[in-house]
């Protein structure tokens, strides 16, 4: 049972890296995700990917349906886009060029207190991605990473509360210290 497991994270990390594709802007970041897709799918024994393909549906992640041609075509369900969402989520990191460009990331948010438990998982996230807490509500990074933040605001539907900046600051050199910059 674990290796079928480890087999449908792989085929839901196919269609992850697929969604993840219509965030991205960076033609690098797609083609590598690309790359990634093209060995995940020459590593799956087509045996196996049918069996999957069953319990995805069978578990309701996945739909199957037949096009025009009479063609099966694989669709996410709402409970597999979630769980794709998740997968996303975990995934995501921060690509560090070689060299600063000068630039500060700032996110903002106002996340009403009703929302308290979406507004502790998006601070989490961004600790986790490596942003530091500026002010209560205010973290910054030093390299580019808008389309990383759009991943988490889609993900909490956040993007009312949030902001995302690109600026230099003046007094900047206790974050310069944090990254080592």
């Amino acid at each position: 049972m674990a290796r079928y497991a480890k087999l449908s994270g792989k085929v839901l990390s196919l269609l992850a890296n697929g969604l993840l594709l219509g965030y991205s802007k960076n033609r690098g970041e797609r083609n590598e995700l690309l790359k990634e897709c093209d060995k995940i799918w020459l590593s799956i024994d087509r045996n196996e990917l049918f069996h999957i393909l069953r319990l995805l549906k069978l578990n309701k992640f996945i739909t199957v349906k037949k096009d025009r041609e009479n063609e099966n075509f694989v669709s996410l369900s709402e409970k597999g886009r979630q769980r794709v969402r998740k997968i996303l989520l975990d995934k995501l990191s921060i690509k560090k060029p070689k060299r600063w460009d000068g630039k500060w990331r700032i996110v903002i948010f106002d996340i009403p207190e009703h929302q308290r438990k979406i507004r502790n998982s998006l601070r989490m996230r961004l600790k986790i991605l490596g942003f530091t807490e500026f002010q209560k509500s205010v973290f910054a990074f030093p390299y580019s990473c808008e389309d990383e933040i759009n991943i988490l605001v889609n993900f909490f539907n956040l993007s009312e509360n949030v902001r995302y900046l690109e600026s230099s600051l003046s007094y900047d050199a206790d974050l310069r210290k944090f990254f080592g910059i």
